[in-house]
Formats: C-alpha cells, sequence, structure tokens
C-alpha cells in the first residue's frame, strides 16, 4: 500500500498546484469582466464557453492519452494552458476571452482525464475506495483554497495572470519526473440517452439541472458578490467555502441515499436547496456571517444532486452498462453546464443580482414536480435492489472505474500482491513504445 501511494502522489501534487491557479482564475476572470463593466449576461456566455470545453474535451482527450500516453498529454495540456493565460492577460476583451475559456475547459478536462486514468492504472480493487476519497478530497480543497488567492493582488493588476501561469507551468514537475508503463486503455460507449430517458427519467434530468445549478454558480456567484458590495475578500471566503462545504456533505448525504429509498432522498434534497436557495434570494438583507453560512449550507446541498442523479440512474441498469450511462449522464450535465450560464443572467438583469437564486429556486421547483409525477406513475426501487452512492465528482466518467463495486472485469482486476507490478515507475515509457 505505501508503494501504491508513492505511485499516485506526484500527479495527485500536480493536481493541486494545477486546479489551485485554475479554481482561481474560474473566479477572477467573471470578476475580470465586471470591473471592466461587461453586464452579467457576457459572463455567462464566456462561462457558458468554458464548460463546452470541458464537456468536448471529455470526448476527445483520452484519443490523445491513447497515443502520446499520460505524462506527454499532461505536458501538452499544462503548455496551452499557460500559453491561453498569457494570451487573456495580453488581450483583455469579452469576445477574445470567450475563444480562450473554451480552450481553458478543454484544458481542463484533459488534467481530470489524465489524472483519473493514472489513479486506475495504478490501483487495484481492494485500494480504489480510498483512491476515490483522496482523488475527491484533493479537488475540493485545491479548487476551494484556490479561491483565497483573489485575496494576493488587485483584480486590475497582471499579478493574477501571472500567478496562474506560474502554477501551470509548475504543476509539469512532478508528472515530470515519474515513468510511467504506458496508458490505461479503456473501451468506453455511450449509452443511448432516449432509453436512459424512458427507464429512469429523473437521473438524466437530474444531471442537467445540476449542471445549471453548478456552472451558474461558479461562473456568476462572484458576480452576486460583487454587486451586493462585498469585498473581494468576502467574495474569496463565499466562493471558497462553498466549494470546501460541498465536500463536507457528499458522504453523509450518500449514506443516507444508501439507506433510505433514493428518489425520496432527491426529492428531500431538491426541497432542502429550494428553500435554501430562496433565502438566499432575500440575501442582501442579511448580515454577512448569515450569508457566509447560508452559502456553505447551499454548497454541501447542491454538491450531492449530480451524483445522486447518477447513482440513482445506475440502480436501473446492469453494471455492464454503468461506463456507458456514465458517459452520456456527462455530457447531459455538460449540456447544463453550456446552457445555465446562458439562462441565469436574464434572472440577474430582471430581479437583480440575488435573481441568480431565484433562478435556482425555479430549477428546484420544476425538477420537485417532475419527481413527484414520477412517484405518483411509477414504483420505486426497493432499498435492496439500489447500488451503493458514488461521490462522482463533475469530472469525467473514468472516475466510476474508482469505485471498488465497479465492474471492470475480472481480467482488469489487480490483486493486492500484483499492484507492485503495474504501478507507474515500473516501467519506463520509452522502452514499452519501442
Amino acid at each position: 500500500m505505501r508503494k501504491l501511494f508513492r505511485s499516485v502522489i506526484p500527479p495527485l501534487v500536480s493536481l493541486v498546484i494545477v486546479m489551485l491557479g485554475n479554481g482561481f482564475f474560474n473566479t477572477f476572470a467573471s470578476l475580470r469582466l465586471a470591473a471592466d463593466g461587461a453586464p452579467s449576461w457576457v459572463v455567462g456566455v464566456m462561462n457558458a464557453s468554458y464548460f463546452a470545453g470541458i464537456m468536448i474535451g471529455s470526448i476527445y482527450v483520452e484519443r490523445l492519452i491513447d497515443r502520446i500516453a499520460h505524462i506527454r498529454t499532461f505536458a501538452i495540456m499544462a503548455s496551452v494552458n499557460s500559453f491561453v493565460f498569457v494570451m487573456q492577460a495580453l488581450i483583455i476583451d469579452p469576445v477574445s476571452w470567450t475563444f480562450f475559456r473554451f480552450f481553458s475547459g478543454f484544458c481542463a478536462s484533459g488534467f481530470f482525464i489524465v489524472i483519473e486514468s493514472w489513479l486506475l492504472l495504478s490501483s487495484g480493487i481492494k485500494s480504489r475506495g480510498r483512491l476515490l476519497s483522496l482523488y475527491m478530497a484533493t479537488l475540493y480543497l485545491a479548487q476551494g483554497f484556490g479561491q483565497f488567492m483573489l485575496n494576493l493582488a488587485p483584480i486590475e493588476s497582471l499579478f493574477p495572470f501571472a500567478i496562474t501561469i506560474i502554477l501551470s507551468s509548475l504543476s509539469l514537475i512532478p508528472v515530470c519526473m515519474m515513468k510511467s508503463s504506458g496508458p490505461l486503455l479503456l473501451e468506453t460507449s455511450i449509452t443511448n440517452i432516449f432509453q436512459i430517458l424512458k427507464k429512469a427519467p429523473l437521473g438524466p434530468i437530474g444531471c442537467f439541472i445540476a449542471g445549471m445549478i453548478m456552472s451558474s454558480f461558479y461562473g456568476l456567484a462572484p458576480i452576486f458578490g460583487k454587486e451586493i458590495k462585498l469585498s473581494v475578500l468576502q467574495i474569496s471566503q463565499v466562493m471558497g467555502l462553498t466549494i470546501l462545504g460541498g465536500l463536507a456533505l457528499q458522504w453523509p448525504i450518500g449514506h443516507l441515499s444508501d439507506i433510505f429509498n433514493r428518489r425520496k432522498v432527491i426529492i428531500g434534497v431538491c426541497l432542502v436547496l429550494m428553500v435554501l436557495t430562496y433565502a438566499l434570494f432575500l440575501s442582501p438583507h442579511y448580515p454577512y456571517w448569515l450569508l457566509l453560512l447560508l452559502m456553505i449550507v447551499f454548497g454541501g446541498i447542491s454538491f450531492t444532486l449530480y451524483p445522486l442523479s447518477i447513482t440513482y440512474t445506475c440502480d436501473h441498469f446492469s453494471d455492464k452498462k454503468i461506463i456507458g450511462i456514465t458517459c452520456a449522464l456527462m455530457i447531459i450535465y455538460g449540456t447544463g453546464c453550456i446552457v445555465g450560464p446562458l439562462v441565469s443572467p436574464l434572472f440577474m438583469t430582471i430581479v437583480g443580482p440575488s435573481g441568480l437564486f431565484l433562478y435556482v429556486t425555479l430549477l428546484c421547483a420544476l425538477f420537485i414536480i417532475i419527481c413527484f409525477w414520477r412517484v405518483l406513475h411509477s414504483k420505486p426501487l426497493s432499498e435492496e435492489e439500489q447500488s451503493d452512492y458514488l461521490p462522482l465528482p463533475r469530472a469525467t466518467s473514468l472516475a466510476f472505474y474508482l469505485d471498488p463495486h465497479s465492474d471492470l472485469g475480472a481480467e482488469e482486476e489487480l490483486d493486492e500482491d500484483e499492484e507492485g507490478d503495474y504501478l507507474f515507475g515500473e516501467e519506463d515509457e520509452d522502452e514499452e513504445e519501442e
């Protein structure tokens, strides 16, 4: 086990470094455009472009890994990522930034896929659960603490660009010091989306709504904070602690969904989220400490909707179709991420900055109505038929393979004693290519 963790620490350190910068820059980009006078809908379009890049990247990056392996793929993504940030520092324009943010999203999906497949190649069936937990904690902590770098320099300065470029470049060092035994070849296929909608419609609808909510939060919550006169320090606290709150409640709510009927848990989560976001809709009149507390709870509740929807869908299909289903649901989630930042600015324009949370309230109300309609027209699964909750990060479907309950086939499993023969660093990449 010690050898296992030694083999995964370098890629996880690279992930921490690059996501500290990317997580920080996602919030900074929204604030910088707002500081230059861009309306909320322009910020929304820019963020929709970023999530479009993530969705496209999740489809094509695996082919690049198959061709040139993990380390070179990560190096290309980090280099392009740094180049894009340099160009954004030189050309500060909403149209150009929308174009550049697409490539930032593409690179972000590359980081996720490289690290997730790297962890898979390093793990056996007995260690996947621990690696999934470690990956989840690493990703959320890096994104959360990255928000506090907003306080290092004025928003209008070039320092935020510099620190992001530095972090993107430094992320290359840990992975480039490793040897690789080559990419893990995973054959994935996308299950027909209409088949999923027919058998378990709440799952894909929940993924779509989760995408609309989360992309709007990441892109427009900083604008909400700026327009209600929060300081940069307060905005960084709101964003960072909300993301960390999303990590805190993943396992408690997931455990509840394993004990009770998962459809009821989804309805309960949406009811709480609806009440909570309506309270946040009125938050401009609240003291700051209350707003911050509500946002932390918002993160804890809202971040569970996507993995709950995925797990609910998987309950209705055999294990052999799970990977194809998660791929399809990732596309649905990505589509929601693109649509969300395009729609939510309309509420902010008509109602005011807190219209962002009224938008989420209405989405939750709509989903609750759909859930109750399904309760009346379909029979729920018993607790015994439910699969175990998987707290999937909103990255790629590869993370599903880290679930110790996923069915990869006997030929792909590694014994605990055999793990050392397959770990990264045991075989030189160049030798294998020969």
